[in-house]
């Protein structure tokens, strides 16, 4: 029978206002996380949307919520998008936020997925004189739709519109990417950020193995939640990647056709990840038989990102004196809010989220077949095999949090 994950979406919005199918016979052979060869202005966009996650991942201003999940690769697009209607400091704040090196072109990776559907668009107020580099870029660099709207006249049924062009985007998964009343009269342009992922495990979990097995939260607390476990004994060529180093371990979980993986890092510090970065923790990773349990689970995060990307060091951006001169030189433009949302749901059958745990780290001589158990907090992250860009990167403190 069709597979079909339910591993869903991230949609992401600026608002600017004015001032004022069937498994294969055979198994795959296991996905690496990262490319092994990518184009070295590519490389280099990549490595900073890997950092610019981090930044979001362990951010102050989001360390309240027990799960958190956020799409390096969406909101990163997002703000280049704005960014390339952005001048002066203005410009050269939200570059220092995406960690871009001076003279990478910003742009969309070239994602060659048919799990994986990417969507920029842009609404702008009618009769707003945008200049033609601006959506030049915005078109030939990120293949944005352009679309008109009347926020001065219309402002809900703008809001209603653009949520449901988005909702359509995610296929049903993120339905109001923009709470009431944050599209007002006053706003200009708007740019919005969509991704939705549908992807199968390149070997199902068996669901006759899940039980509910206890979960130690952060705190030391416990809860039930239904364990998946694979069989790596009765499934020897299908194996898992796997790595460890001092404090941490890792494992990665194929889709089928190769083209995307999942990697879990135990335990859910991002302290192995700050100090060797996504990228080189993931490139360690080889293929090995792993015996894994990790825990099915919905997770859903929403927030205003404001106060995050002010605190890391873009406030310009959000305040009158913000340049937005190459966008238009009709009326003055600032950043008002930026919408973030996600969906992810991991069952037997695909998933968008995992995690691992168990391996001790100063293991020297490792048995044939490891056994992993997620059954603590953990970080995932979703890669695009073909440039190692992180599309979904998460921490997970309680399965059952929803």
């Amino acid at each position: 029978m069709a597979v079909s994950t339910r591993l869903a979406a991230l949609g992401l919005i600026l608002l600017v206002t004015a001032c004022g199918a069937e498994a294969p016979a055979e198994p795959l052979p296991p996905a690496l996380p990262v490319a092994q060869q990518v184009p070295t202005d590519m490389a280099e966009l990549v490595a900073a949307m890997d950092t610019f996650g981090l930044d979001l991942l362990t951010s102050p201003t989001l360390a309240d919520k027990p799960n958190l999940v956020v799409s390096p690769a969406s909101v990163s697009l997002a703000l280049q998008m704005v960014g390339a209607g952005a001048a002066g400091e203005t410009a050269a704040q939200i570059n220092k936020v995406l960690h871009l090196p001076e003279g990478v072109r910003p742009r969309m990776p070239a994602f060659d997925l048919t799990d994986l559907k990417v969507a920029n668009t842009v609404w702008a107020q009618q009769g707003l004189a945008l200049k033609p580099g601006f959506t030049d870029t915005l078109r030939n660099q990120f293949g944005a739709a352009m679309n008109e709207a009347d926020f001065v006249k219309d402002s809900n049924g703008a809001r209603a519109r653009i949520n449901k062009t988005v909702e359509d985007q995610t296929a049903g998964k993120i339905p109001d990417l923009f709470p009431p009343t944050s599209i007002t009269p006053l706003t200009r342009v708007v740019l919005t950020n969509a991704l939705y992922l549908k992807a199968a495990w390149a070997r199902e979990f068996p669901k006759d193995r899940t039980r509910n097995e206890p979960f130690t939260r952060a705190d030391g607390s416990t809860v039930s939640v239904p364990m998946m476990r694979n069989d790596p004994l009765k499934e020897p060529k299908a194996p898992l990647g796997y790595a460890e180093g001092p404090g941490y371990q890792v494992v990665t979980l194929p889709y089928r056709g190769g083209k995307l993986a999942f990697t879990v890092i135990l335990p859910s510090s991002a302290d192995a990840l700050r100090a060797k970065g996504i990228a080189t923790v993931l490139g360690e990773v080889q293929p090995a038989d792993v015996q894994l349990a990790m825990p099915k689970f919905t997770a859903r995060s929403g927030m205003d990102l404001k106060k995050t990307l002010e605190a890391a060091g873009m406030p310009l951006a959000f305040s009158a004196a913000a340049d937005f001169s190459a966008i238009t030189e009709q009326e003055p433009l600032r950043v008002d809010s930026v919408q973030h949302k996600t969906f992810v749901q991991v069952d037997e059958e695909g998933t968008e989220a995992a995690a691992a745990t168990g391996v001790d780290a100063q293991l020297v001589s490792a048995p044939a077949v490891r056994t992993v158990t997620v059954d603590r907090p953990f970080i995932f992250v979703i890669t695009d095999t073909a440039t190692g860009a992180p599309l979904f990167l998460g921490r997970i403190n309680d399965p059952t949090a929803g």
